[in-house]
């Protein structure tokens, strides 16, 4: 226990050492600032430009600063979920920084465990919440991010209807969106928009932006865009039919969550209660408690009820739950 001990706090105080040189050199250093200052506002001149004929464009997927750490994590297999998670939410931490950012916080549920003296079972448990730990932060500003993005859905097509009535194209229109609203959809608008420029066709654009936002809503405008160019139709009254829907929509959803809040607060009633009642049993009797950690029928009762109030909570999300 105590080599285990020692090579834990040493592979945690290494990574996490490892992870503010990182962060010191990619955020906070005076030259690279400077460097990308000067990159960002660099004009070629047109005389030491050069042209397809004289180049090869190769992209490259690199995915930290460090070369080391690029070619160890290039050689790691499915990390293609986890780089398109922190993508989906606009994380500018890459790659291998998250995934060393992981392994030290799985150090630290280590350590903690380990200086705690518990069992083996939880330190593997509290080693492997420590690792998930940031990947499910990742996940909930995703679906954050996503929400934002629905939210403003209606008005940006609404902007849209407005500069095709005004006689702008439909890239205009993008491009207005893209300028006038904030993230999460002002710069996705602005990506797509790019692609257009760059020669991408834009129903394969926008299919690119769907794949990027995981958004039902934004799957039916691309989808409609793309049957109105094939079959043809007034654009302008096909986005606002689509802005009205996705209104009548949340409207629908706001009804819905009203009608179920009392199922949600009963769920939590419930699934909180046990938990209130232990402590205070335990407070007001811990010899009375003890038995449930140390006589192995007590700790049976445990793990079966613990089943049993999971499969509870689960049952009752589904009855609260209703997708519209």
């Amino acid at each position: 226990m105590t080599i285990l001990l020692s090579i834990g706090i040493f592979l945690t105080i290494l990574l996490l050492i490892e992870g503010c040189f990182y962060a010191y050199h990619a955020f906070l250093n005076p030259k690279t600032k400077a460097l990308k200052r000067r990159l960002r506002g660099a004009v070629v001149a047109p005389s030491q430009r050069q042209f397809p004929g004289q180049m090869e464009v190769i992209k490259k997927k690199q995915v930290s600063s460090m070369l080391w750490l690029d070619a160890l994590v290039t050689k790691l297999p499915r990390l293609d979920a986890i780089e398109k998670t922190l993508q989906q939410a606009n994380s500018a931490m890459p790659l291998a920084v998250f995934i060393l950012f992981s392994l030290t916080s799985a150090s630290v549920g280590f350590a903690v465990a380990a200086l705690s003296n518990t069992g083996l079972v939880v330190m593997v448990l509290c080693t492997l919440f420590g690792g998930v730990l940031p990947f499910l932060y990742m996940r909930r500003q995703r679906a954050r991010r996503f929400k934002d993005f629905q939210r403003q859905l209606p008005d940006a097509l609404d902007l849209v209807s407005r500069s095709l009535r005004a006689g702008h194209a439909f890239s205009v229109g993008m491009k207005m969106v893209g300028d006038e609203f904030p993230d999460p959809i002002g710069p996705e608008f602005n990506r797509a928009v790019e692609e257009v420029s760059y020669g991408i066709e834009v129903a394969e654009s926008l299919k690119n932006l769907s794949t990027r936002i995981d958004c039902v809503d934004l799957r039916f405008f691309v989808t409609t865009l793309i049957v109105q160019r094939e079959t043809g139709g007034n654009l302008a009254e096909i986005l606002e039919s689509i802005s009205r829907l996705i209104r009548q929509r949340f409207e629908l959803l706001g009804k819905v969550s009203a009608l179920s809040a009392e199922g949600k607060l009963s769920a939590m009633v419930l699934v909180l209660l046990p938990f209130g009642i232990g402590a205070l049993l335990w407070y007001l009797n811990p010899a009375y408690m003890t038995l449930l950690v140390t006589d192995p029928l007590g700790k049976n009762m445990l793990i079966v009820s613990s089943i049993l109030m999971i499969i509870g909570s689960i049952m009752m999300k589904k009855m609260i739950n209703f997708r519209v």
